[in-house]
C-alpha cells in the first residue's frame, strides 16, 4: 500500500489494530505493533526488517533498537493474536460446507547457523538443498477471499536433539521433534474447530504419510489431497484373517490377507487398467485467460494401511487435455455420492496459499525478517499474517475477490 493508501484506510485500519490490542497488554506493545503493521503494509523500496520499518514509519533511528526489541524480546504471547485472527476469518469468510483448509510448507534461505531451526534442507522457494529455514502454513480459502491463519516452524531431529542451540533461540522445552505432517494435524486440531470449513486439503509430501491421512479420518474431516504414485491398495476389499493359534512355532498376533487374495496395486498401475470411457474433461476454474480444464478419472479404492486394507476411499487421476503433462494423483474420503467435480474443485484449492506465500513475500515483508530466536519468528509471522489479513479485507471492502487472482500462482 502506498502512503496515501493507508491514510484514506486509516480509520479501518485503527478499528483492525484495536480487536487485537488488548491480547498485547496495557503498556507500548499496542502502538508497537501497530506501527510495525503500518511498516509492513507500506510500500518500501528496500525492505521490511525491523530497522527498515522503524525509519520509514518513525523516520527516526532512536526508534530502530526498541523495534526490534518488541518484534524479537518483548514477552508478549503470539498465540492468542493468530487465535483471534482465526475467529476474524471465520466471522468474514467461514463456511461450513465450501470452506477449505490448505497446508502446504514455506521456506526461508538464511546464511549461517545461528536462527532457529536453520539447517541444510530442501527449501522449496529455491527448489533445492540449502541452508534455510522451513515451515508449515495453515490457510483458509472461502468464496470470498483467502488468507494463511497460522503456522509451526520446522526443527529438523538434529536441531530438536540440540540442547544448547535450543537455549541460545529460546526454543520452549515443550517443542520437541516433529514431522512436518505432524506439525501439520496440530495446527488443524488447533484451529480447525474455530472456522467453519468442508474440506482440507495438500500435497503429496502430506498425502504419502498414512498417520496424517488416518487423523483426518478420526477427526471427521473431509479432505482431498495429492499423494504419490506408489500409494498401494484394492479395488475390491480383500478377505483378512484374524490371528489365530499355529500349530508349528509361535502364535500369530497380527491380521493378514487371506492367502489367493489379490496383491494391492499401487495407483500408477491402477491409472493403467483404465479404459478410455473413465475419463471426463472438466473446467475446475474461470481463470484470467479463460477457463482452465484438465481430464480426471476416479475409482473406489480400498488404501492399504500397515499392510492391511484400510478404509474405502477415492482414488483420483488427472491429466492436462493435451496428454503432455504429468499425471496427478489424489486420494480423497469423501461420500460416494460426492461429485468428481466438488473434489477436483477442492484439489485445486491449493493455488490459494500459494497465492499467500507470492503476497506474503512482495507485499508484506513474509521472508523479510532479521529475528534469530524462536519468539522473534513467531511474533514476524504473526504480525505479516495480521497484515495479510487487513489486504484482503480492503479488497474485499473495494470489490477485489482474492479468488480472482489465481493466474500468478
Amino acid at each position: 500500500m502506498t502512503a496515501a493508501d493507508l491514510r484514506q484506510a486509516l480509520p479501518r485500519f485503527e478499528e483492525f489494530v484495536q480487536r487485537f490490542a488488548p491480547l498485547l497488554g496495557e503498556d507500548s506493545r499496542p502502538a508497537r505493533a501497530q506501527a510495525y503493521l503500518r511498516g509492513l503494509l507500506l510500500d518500501n523500496a528496500d525492505n521490511k526488517t525491523a530497522e527498515a520499518i522503524a525509519l520509514k514509519v518513525h523516520g527516526q533511528p532512536s526508534q530502530v533498537r526498541m523495534t526490534q526489541v518488541f518484534v524479537s524480546q518483548s514477552p508478549w504471547r503470539d498465540e492468542p493474536l493468530r487465535h483471534e485472527l482465526a475467529h476474524y476469518v471465520d466471522a468474514e469468510l467461514g463456511d461450513a460446507t465450501n470452506g477449505v483448509f490448505v497446508v502446504d510448507e514455506s521456506s526461508f534461505v538464511k546464511c549461517g547457523d545461528q536462527s532457529v531451526g536453520v539447517a541444510r534442507q530442501y527449501c522449496g522457494s529455491v527448489g533445492k538443498v540449502a541452508n534455510g529455514q522451513v515451515a508449515v502454513y495453515l490457510a483458509y480459502a472461502g468464496p470470498g477471499g483467502h488468507t494463511l491463519l497460522d503456522t509451526r516452524l520446522y526443527l529438523n531431529e538434529e536441531w530438536a536433539a540440540d540442547r544448547s542451540r535450543r537455549q541460545r533461540a529460546g526454543v520452549p522445552e515443550t517443542v520437541v521433534f516433529r514431522t512436518k505432517p505432524e506439525l501439520a494435524s496440530e495446527l488443524l486440531r488447533q484451529v480447525g474447530p474455530l472456522v467453519r470449513h468442508g474440506w482440507v486439503t495438500f500435497d503429496e509430501g502430506y498425502g504419502k504419510d498414512p498417520a496424517f491421512l488416518s487423523d483426518l479420518e478420526e477427526r471427521g474431516e473431509n479432505y482431498v489431497g495429492e499423494i504419490p504414485k506408489s500409494v498401494r491398495g484394492w479395488l475390491q476389499r480383500p478377505a483378512v484373517e484374524e490371528p489365530a493359534a499355529s500349530p508349528k512355532g509361535r502364535p500369530r498376533r497380527k491380521p493378514r490377507v487371506c492367502s489367493g487374495e489379490p496383491e494391492p496395486q499401487t495407483a500408477e498401475a491402477i491409472l493403467a487398467g483404465l479404459p478410455a470411457a473413465a475419463w471426463q474433461r472438466l473446467t475446475f476454474r474461470e481463470g484470467s485467460k479463460g477457463p482452465q480444464q484438465a481430464e480426471f478419472a476416479r475409482v473406489r479404492f480400498v488404501v492399504e494401511r500397515d499392510d492391511l486394507p484400510g478404509p474405502e476411499l477415492w482414488l483420483l487421476f488427472e491429466r492436462g487435455c493435451d496428454q503432455q503433462t504429468p499425471i496427478k494423483y489424489y486420494l480423497s474420503n469423501a461420500e460416494r455420492r460426492c461429485p468428481l467435480l466438488t473434489q477436483v474443485q477442492v484439489g485445486h484449492t491449493r493455488w490459494t496459499v500459494e497465492d499467500c506465500f507470492l503476497r506474503g513475500k512482495d507485499e508484506v515483508g513474509l521472508d523479510e525478517y532479521e529475528v534469530r530466536g524462536w519468539r522473534g519468528w513467531h511474533h514476524h509471522m504473526t504480525l505479516v499474517m495480521l497484515a495479510l489479513w487487513f489486504l484482503v479485507l480492503e479488497q474485499r471492502r473495494l470489490g477485489k475477490k482474492n479468488r480472482r487472482r489465481h493466474d500468478r500462482a
